[in-house]
């Protein structure tokens, strides 16, 4: 963001109009309840289907993973975790591409991670045990631990894909983690922003693990496809919305 001082000594963008049309262009969308609404569920969702992932063991998303590991070492919640790296990759983004923000971007920042530890005090309070039984269809097959996991990974993946292209497609705004990729994306021109946006959560997936964080085949498995699928759902759900 460039500031520019006047005689006053108040910066330009805080003066005149640009801050009102800042706060204006995040609620100025058609059926802005119905969105806010969409969003506010979409992001709990996917708070809810990240933790139940961190549960089976088989990895979350990059970004997911990196701030677990950050957490696990500051003795932090992820909730507590994720607000505070998010709000340092807002300040980023409100710097290089204020339009990239709306309520949206506030929900994402906070509601995922607190969504997670939400989940995490109710299965806490439940005492719900996270191991699934063992079932035999005749004397060939059985149904194993591993197999029950395997089908609620390939379920999760599902879940937490509608949700996130739910949240992408009310166009209240981008989360931080996001934005930060397009902003390098739309910054050069010689790589795409699928490949940018690749390495950006390869990156993150990387950095999780070097800081002990849990990666596995669904971190994986998001780091080479989550953008490009969730945008791609996104635009076919957008219709339904608008």
């Amino acid at each position: 963001m460039i500031i520019c001082f006047c005689d006053n000594q108040v910066p330009v963008f805080w003066k005149g109009t640009a801050m009102k049309d800042f706060f204006q262009n995040m609620y100025k969308k058609p059926r802005f309840v119905r969105r806010f609404v969409l969003c506010f569920i979409s992001v709990c969702m996917m708070g809810f289907g990240v933790y139940w992932m961190d549960r089976l063991a088989w990895g979350t998303d990059p970004c997911t993973v990196t701030n677990l590991a950050l957490a696990s070492k500051f003795g932090l919640s992820l909730g507590n975790m994720q607000a505070i790296v998010n709000t340092l990759m807002f300040i980023i983004v409100f710097w290089r591409d204020k339009k990239q923000i709306g309520f949206g971007t506030v929900l994402n920042m906070f509601l995922v991670g607190y969504s997670y530890n939400f989940m995490g005090f109710i299965m806490e309070k439940l005492g719900v045990d996270y191991h699934f039984p063992m079932v035999a269809f005749g004397d060939g097959f059985v149904l194993s631990d591993f197999m029950w996991n395997l089908g609620a990974c390939v379920v999760l993946l599902v879940f937490f894909v509608f949700f996130a292209s739910i949240y992408m497609s009310v166009d209240l705004g981008t989360a931080p983690y996001d934005a930060l990729s397009k902003i390098i994306a739309d910054s050069q021109k010689k790589l795409s922003f699928r490949i940018v946006r690749i390495a950006w959560d390869v990156g993150f997936m990387t950095m999780g693990f070097l800081l002990g964080g849990r990666v596995g085949v669904v971190t994986v498995v998001m780091a080479f496809s989550i953008g490009p699928v969730v945008s791609w759902m996104g635009k076919k759900i957008q219709r339904f919305l608008n």
